[in-house]
């Protein structure tokens, strides 16, 4: 690995010499300034890793040089040098921002394991750096596919929301693209690098759900064989999406509120409290006012979690939309099955846009993903989308009757018996993959598969699944 470029700083020409000729002995790319205006200068052509400059210089001293290079190069790092009669400028320079300081005379040793650590450091953030601008080109409100008016909003919403510590509160139909918006919204934030961690709220009953999320201690109740970390533990640093939030007890949410006031959770079991650092994302199908008016919900709870609110509009109201993302879905997911691109010919997308989508966006991918898998041809026809007749059963595609091998047709009650049958080996088959992939780890599973547990377990005894 290359040695880090490394910048001197000091109004003494004599130290400047003495520690340019240790940075060449230790292997760095060295320059030198003589004060903290030359150093900006010098740094527009040699950006370096690592500065390690004086408090006292004529022209601009340390700090405002450390504040100027903070500025222009976050990820440098800054190593103040002071004699003892000006500590007091070295504390006030950690306070903004300085790696570390030294003392004036060091020791050689100290001062390279120092320069060594500040190069690290540095090179955390920039990956730090990267990963973030990775992370939010994937979770970017541009992926959140619609041009409508509604869906303007939302990415408004979503591009204001993010940098901030609000807790913000995502309502909307199944299949809205809720979870969608609270990653945007995380890896879009200062804790992009930070865990993002999911809790289906529903998934749980709620003892489960309490020690899903706060954690217990080994011995707090039958079956707890060691102490467990929470969910708000592991957020710690990060973003925690609470899914269906709606669907809780009185009695959770009486303790979540206590964790959203004071920051602070509390093990089943334990009597010493713990700090946690997480941003709370809540979402719910549910209308969060009726369930407040029905006290089926908390209304300090409510206002705690609504402090801004984002909400998804289904998929019948934004009509528009339809076709993007339907194109959008037909290209994902032809290269994600590594099949030739798929293309939906205008009567497949007007067919897609005449349904009512109860399921929403969830429903339209599925849909399309089917309809991917299933067609002979690169472009997909409303035949190959299987869309519901007004009256809610399935459309049999229409055209040219099928025979059978000794010519005898086959009506369309036929076809879709055979039909119906391989859809659920295909649902079998995904379901038994995300299953393996996991390790049978079935919350897990059910997020990778974007269903919930519940749903998950159904699939898995109507399948039996875990027989095999």
């Amino acid at each position: 690995m290359a040695r880090p470029r490394l910048l001197i700083v000091d109004d003494e020409p004599r130290m400047t010499q003495v520690l340019g000729m240790l940075a060449g002995r230790w292997g760095y790319e060295h320059r030198t300034a003589s004060d903290g205006a030359e150093a900006l200068r010098v740094l527009e052509d040699f950006p370096a890793e690592v500065v390690v400059t004086d408090v006292k210089m004529p022209v601009m001293e340390g700090v405002e040089l450390l504040s100027n290079v903070r500025a222009r190069l976050p990820e440098t790092a800054v190593i103040v040098m002071t004699a003892y009669a000006t500590v007091k400028s070295a504390v006030e320079a950690m306070r903004n921002g300085a790696y570390d300081y030294i003392m004036k005379p060091f020791d050689n040793e100290e001062l390279r394991l120092t320069i060594e650590r500040a190069a690290e450091y540095g090179r955390l953030k920039q990956d730090n750096a990267f990963m973030r601008r990775e992370l939010g080109a994937k979770y970017n409100v541009d992926k959140i596919i619609g041009d409508s008016p509604q869906m303007a909003e939302v990415q408004g919403m979503i591009e204001r929301v993010a940098p901030t510590r609000a807790t913000v509160l995502v309502t909307g139909e199944s299949g809205t693209g809720k979870e969608l918006v609270a990653k945007a919204i995380h890896f879009r934030s200062t804790r992009a690098t930070g865990p993002y961690v999911r809790v289906n709220c529903a998934a749980l009953a709620e003892t489960l759900l309490e020690s899903e999320l706060f954690g217990h201690e080994k011995g707090a109740f039958t079956g707890a064989i060691k102490t467990h970390r929470g969910k708000f533990e592991e957020a710690d640093g990060g973003t925690i999406f609470l899914d269906e939030i709606g669907e809780t007890s009185n009695n959770f949410q009486t303790k979540l509120l206590r964790v959203l006031q004071e920051g602070v959770i509390t093990r089943v079991g334990a009597n010493h409290q713990i700090s946690v650092d997480v941003r709370v994302v809540a979402a719910t199908n549910r209308d969060l006012r009726q369930e407040v008016k029905l006290n089926r919900f908390r209304e300090d709870l409510y206002f705690r979690l609504n402090v801004v609110p984002i909400h998804l509009p289904p998929l019948r109201e934004r009509r528009g939309d339809i076709a993007l993302l339907a194109q959008h879905f037909a290209k994902q997911l032809s290269d994600d099955n590594n099949l030739p691109a798929r293309r939906l010919t205008p009567e497949a997308l007007e067919a897609l846009s005449s349904q009512e989508w109860p399921g929403n966006v969830r429903e339209l991918e599925n849909t399309i993903e089917r309809a991917v898998i299933l067609s002979r041809e690169s472009n997909i026809t409303p035949e190959d989308l299987w869309l519901t007749t007004p009256s809610g059963s399935p459309r049999i595609p229409t055209g040219p009757l099928d025979t059978d091998s000794t010519g005898v047709v086959i009506d369309q009650a036929t076809m879709a018996k055979p039909l119906a049958a391989f859809l659920d080996e295909m649902t079998k088959v995904r379901i038994l993959a995300a299953l393996d992939s996991c390790d049978w780890r079935k919350q897990e599973a059910a997020e990778k598969l974007g269903i919930d547990r519940a749903t998950l377990y159904r699939q898995i005894k109507r399948f039996h699944l875990d027989s095999e």
